[in-house]
């Protein structure tokens, strides 16, 4: 994995809103397709960017696939970049 991959899973706001989920703790996939509006198959396209850029990974367990986070650093990175984007904001 690259920066710029890793960068470009981080752009959407959906991508972040399923890393935030599992943040707290493993979650199936079905648990995030009930909790996030939109259909199956754009979910598996977010999971599957996330997973391509190394972000999370996925244990199959049966017909269930959890998700969670590899690496709980990329948290403490968003974290960073909402702090330094909400003092830009405040700068301008």
């Amino acid at each position: 994995m690259n920066a710029d991959t890793v960068f470009r899973a981080l752009a959407s706001p959906r991508r972040l809103e399923i890393l935030r989920m599992i943040e707290k703790r493993p979650l199936c996939q079905c648990e995030i397709e009930r909790e996030l509006p939109i259909d199956k198959t754009t979910l598996s396209r977010h999971v599957k960017i996330l997973k391509e850029a190394g972000l999370i990974a996925i244990e199959s367990k049966g017909v269930m696939k959890i998700l969670h986070l590899r690496d709980s650093r990329v948290m403490d990175i968003l974290r960073t970049v909402e702090d330094i984007s909400g003092r830009v904001k405040e700068v301008v």
